[in-house]
């Protein structure tokens, strides 16, 4: 008997099996920045969270938002692509309700928003939760401290100059984009820190290959997921989200919530 075959299905569905175990493996993602445009002595936290796909609030929806609460932000960073195509609009309320009572939602949209037609919704409805759902434009949320937010590059709906256009040169900024490849803009370096999410991380990672598809069009697969320093010193944090695309599993590539601590760094340039 031939056990070449058996042995393929047998080591295939336990990759997938695996895969969709993974998927369901929502963790906290700790990262650190210090950034001498903080003026405040005390620190800023912010949880980032993206890509969630959801149609329901499930085991991997629930786990986000303990995470989100354990963490205890000052705001929460929500970068696009709540739902899938065609489904799950009252999931996507009833999680953004939940959201809010956390902490102020600072969100942007997705391409999923955009090809839903649903952006527009979704703005009204943060919006009476008190956060807001920010198209290229930018809001003070503290003395010195700016959140700014592109509407979907994916789409080439983004406009960076126009979204920074109000933030004071001197002020802190957080720039939140759906997709990295907002880094094809020159002035979103003004920004401290960008967040973005889009890639999934790859989703599905192979040893020493890394990711296979990143749906990102403009960057490096190394800056499809993690922390990376840009230059001038701008942080580019991309989340691998917390939902999946297309199949629903993952592999080397969990998904995650994002806990940052920005504080003040009172070292003098030399």
């Amino acid at each position: 008997m031939d056990w070449q075959p058996f042995l393929f299905l047998l080591t295939t569905a336990g990759l997938v099996g695996y895969g969709v175990w993974e998927s369901f493996q929502v963790r906290l993602v700790r990262y650190d920045v210090r950034s001498q445009r903080l003026n405040s002595p005390e620190e800023l936290r912010i949880a980032h969270i993206s890509d969630l796909h959801m149609t329901r609030i499930g085991l991997k929806e629930r786990k986000a938002l303990e995470l989100i609460s354990g963490f205890q932000p000052d705001l929460i960073a929500l970068t696009g692509d709540l739902i899938p195509l065609g489904k799950g609009v009252k999931a996507a309320e009833e999680f953004l309700k939940a959201l809010s009572e956390i902490a102020t939602v600072f969100a942007v949209e997705g391409n999923s928003e955009v090809v839903n037609g649903i952006s527009g919704h979704f703005a009204k409805f943060l919006e009476s939760l008190g956060g807001y759902w920010l198209h290229n434009e930018a809001v003070q949320f503290r003395d010195g401290i700016w959140v700014a937010g592109t509407a979907d590059p994916h789409w080439h709906r983004d406009d960076v100059v126009k979204a920074l256009r109000e933030v004071p040169k001197d002020a802190f900024c957080l720039l939140l984009s759906h997709s990295p490849d907002v880094l094809r803009y020159r002035e979103a370096m003004r920004a401290d820190v960008i967040l973005c999410g889009h890639t999934h991380g790859g989703q599905v990672r192979l040893p020493f290959v890394g990711p296979l598809y990143i749906r990102a069009r403009l960057i490096p697969k190394s800056l499809a997921w993690g922390k990376h320093e840009l230059s001038g010193g701008t942080i580019l944090i991309t989340t691998s989200g917390v939902g999946t695309t297309r199949l629903p599993i993952r592999f080397l590539c969990p998904p995650e919530v994002v806990g940052l601590t920005i504080r003040p760094d009172t070292r003098c340039s030399e």
